[in-house]
């Protein structure tokens, strides 16, 4: 009845097997020459393209900052120039003008010798 005991028990406990195989020894996982190689040229070409980026951007930045201060400059200068035309027609007014002729500098208007010239817009 042993006999039948030990069939039972080893057909009812899993098998174990040897993770190694003769002849054969694990291996530590290395690096190759071909993959030293690889990393050693993709390290800088990676670098380089991330210079290149950071660069691009902080040349987009300052561009970007020099157009917003150059479009305020223009944006200043339009409403000084506004101002000054503004100007330039209150004081090109022909009434004015003849009444600073009259009052300021004594000159008197004659008629017969006023010609007017017309201007083409």
């Amino acid at each position: 009845m042993s006999v039948l005991l030990e069939h039972r028990q080893e057909s009812s406990e899993p098998k174990r097997q040897t993770s190694q195989t003769p002849g054969r020894q694990k291996s530590s996982r290395r690096i190759t020459r071909g993959e030293k190689l690889i990393y050693s040229l993709a390290a800088p070409v990676i670098l380089a393209f991330s210079f290149i980026i950071v660069s691009n951007y902080a040349t987009l930045y300052s561009l970007n900052h020099e157009m917003q201060t150059t479009e305020t400059a223009i944006t200043e200068q339009e409403s000084m120039n506004d101002a000054l035309a503004l100007q330039v027609t209150e004081l090109s007014d022909p009434d004015r003008i003849l009444t600073i002729a009259q009052s300021e500098l004594g000159m008197t208007m004659n008629d017969g010798q006023v010609h007017v010239v017309h201007q083409l817009d």
